[in-house]
């Protein structure tokens, strides 16, 4: 699986990342609010099977993300913290946690946990595949891979087809290297891979002649990724 542990105390994150018991889940961690918002706006949150929260931020309060989360998806979340009353926690799970872990705590009964609402969670129903999309002005089919305007057309690749469709679907939202290599190359994002980079330039490149203004249309996100705007 893939989670995402939002926690500021340096031990207690490199406690989780030593004992967690599976050895091929894969753990995102980041430390503050500033940070999580970064991921809750992006289509990066839906990457995650699971997310585990800190309600004690240096910059911000986990419920806080709780909430902003709870707007976009409804992956499991558990909520840690070192304080807090009956009250409090039943608060929390009003507002949306799953589940709410008191520290000091297990590491092995957190992932019990987040396994465990991470198989009941509910299975959407995925959208059907769209034959045709349009970056500004040019039409895009993705079962042809041709991409045309006002008569003149350009093939794609299957690589290259992928990502525009990843990037329309999740179209005005910034979307991370990391995402896109999972769901258009099927693989982990390595730093040093420009692969994804090369057919980004390629796919403006064949946008722009087809359309000045479409080659806009896909915009670097410094430091993060790309995301598609619709103009």
């Amino acid at each position: 699986m893939d989670i995402l542990v939002i926690e500021d105390d340096p031990l207690a994150a490199e406690t989780i990342r030593r004992t967690w018991p599976v050895p091929s889940d894969r753990l995102r961690f980041i430390s503050t609010y500033k940070q999580s918002v970064h991921f809750i706006h992006s289509s990066e949150i839906n990457y995650f099977d699971g997310i585990i929260v800190d309600i004690n931020l240096p910059d911000g309060n986990g419920i806080e993300i709780l909430r902003s989360i709870r707007r976009k998806t409804n992956v499991p979340l558990i909520l840690i913290s070192g304080g807090g009353t009956a009250d409090s926690r039943a608060d929390a799970i009003d507002l949306g946690a799953d589940d709410y872990v008191m520290k000091p705590f297990h590491t092995r009964e957190l992932q019990a946990r987040i396994t465990r609402l991470a198989a009941q969670r509910p299975k959407l129903r995925p959208e059907t595949r769209r034959e045709q999309v349009f970056l500004g002005p040019v039409c895009c089919d993705l079962q042809k891979r041709i991409m045309s305007y006002k008569g003149n057309e350009v093939t794609l690749t299957d690589a290259e087809t992928r990502i525009v469709e990843v990037l329309y679907a999740y179209r005005n939202r910034n979307c991370s290297k990391s995402f896109i290599y999972k769901n258009a190359f099927f693989r982990e994002y390595n730093s040093i891979d420009k692969t994804l980079d090369v057919y980004v330039s390629r796919l403006r490149k064949k946008l722009k002649l087809l359309s000045e203004e479409s080659a806009d249309c896909i915009q670097t996100v410094r430091g993060f990724g790309y995301r598609y705007s619709e103009l």
